[in-house]
């Protein structure tokens, strides 16, 4: 008699959710790394925005800025995914 598998659960106990994902939080299976790595992008393109304003470096200013809509854009859906 063959040996039946259950399905795999993450560390959360719920299946194919994300390992210690909460309720209201992030959606399901993106973990923490991913809305944290979208909100250090969005602190660090905000604050060199400024910076490369005022040395002049027009370029790098605006690049940082569509970074910063970049970051924002995605923390929002990620947040939105979870419908809290």
């Amino acid at each position: 008699m063959p040996l039946r598998r259950r399905p795999r659960r993450g560390r959360s106990g719920r299946d194919g959710g994300a390992a210690g994902a909460a309720p209201g939080g992030p959606a399901r299976g993106t973990g923490y790394w991913e809305p944290a790595a979208y909100w250090l992008l969005y602190v660090v393109a905000l604050a060199a925005v400024p910076l490369h304003w005022r040395s002049e470096n027009h370029a790098l200013a605006v690049l940082c800025g569509a970074a910063v809509l970049f970051s924002v854009r995605m923390i929002t859906r990620t947040y939105g995914r979870g419908g809290s």
